[in-house]
């Protein structure tokens, strides 16, 4: 039976759902007749450190309600984007948003990237990760305006097989992102690894010129894609996509949602989304 190496094994849950298969598209009603390999969740949240309160959703930050909000989804990762670090804005303390808030749902690990400085402290991303990953880096990405970065955090598998968890909040307009994701593409390409698992806040719709241009080599596994994840501009906009380089291949499984205010006021002007996915290694 492939697993996880020993200091992942605590944080995976084996599922019993259904299950689809990329690429190519398969379910089957046993999982564990394909692989023995534990699921993985991901989420992604704009945490909207920048946003103005409307839409439900007001300022200050409810910094203790996300945390429990966030330890609830027993995930894995959780990629953050609109993360202050000690700036204190929108009635906001000065504080190390994303490592008190891992604190509070129970992530040891914070990586954070550093988009731009800001009023004397730093805005950016964050990814939130239960076990601790074997190299990390912050890239800078290409284009005018707002300062982009990713994550690329790397986590050894037990078979051998490395896999890349990336975190990232692309900018504005179209033809920027459309530079970015070439360069996340080509980073890749010349930084190879057997697996990626995309996320982020990538402020384009799935039809949009750089899904496409991700589309050639990720494959798109944002649950109902369509559907609105940014309340202020009712578009679908957080997003996930996978790439299996080299080896093996992603099954994303039906636990796999959007995460709508449904019993709770907004902590955002975004949804999170949620991943659940299993590496297959190759057989």
């Amino acid at each position: 039976m492939s697993t996880w190496c020993s200091i992942m094994r605590g944080w995976f849950m084996a599922v019993a759902g259904g299950v689809y298969a990329f690429g190519g598209f398969a379910q089957t009603e046993d999982i564990k007749k394909e692989s023995q390999l534990d699921a993985l969740t991901y989420v992604t949240f704009n945490i909207g450190g920048g946003a103005p309160s409307a839409f439900g959703f007001h300022q200050p930050f409810d910094l203790q309600r996300a945390g429990n909000y966030l330890k609830s989804l027993n995930a894995d990762f959780v990629a953050l984007q609109e993360v202050d670090r000690f700036v204190g804005r929108n009635g906001n303390p000065k504080r190390d948003t994303a490592a008190e808030l891992a604190k509070m749902a129970g992530f040891p690990h914070v990586l954070y990237g550093k988009a731009m400085p800001l009023r004397g402290g730093e805005y950016g991303i964050a990814l939130l990760a239960k076990m601790k990953p074997e190299t990390w880096r912050v890239i800078p990405l290409p284009g005018e305006g707002e300062p982009r970065v990713f994550i690329d955090a790397r986590f050894r598998l037990a078979d051998g097989h490395t896999v890349s968890v990336c975190a990232t909040h692309l900018g504005f307009p179209s033809a920027v992102r459309q530079s970015q994701v070439r360069a996340i593409i080509a980073y890749y390409q010349e930084n190879p690894v057997d697996g990626i698992l995309l996320a982020g806040d990538l402020n384009a719709e799935t039809g949009s010129p750089e899904l496409k241009i991700l589309k050639k080599v990720f494959t798109l596994v944002t649950p109902e894609p369509g559907q609105m994840t940014w309340l202020g501009g009712g578009k679908a906009i957080d997003h996930f996509l996978v790439w299996a380089c080299r080896s093996g291949s992603w099954k994303v499984l039906s636990e796999t949602r959007r995460l709508p205010y449904t019993t709770q006021k907004p902590l955002s002007d975004h949804m999170p989304v949620l991943l659940r996915v299993r590496w297959i290694p190759a057989s």
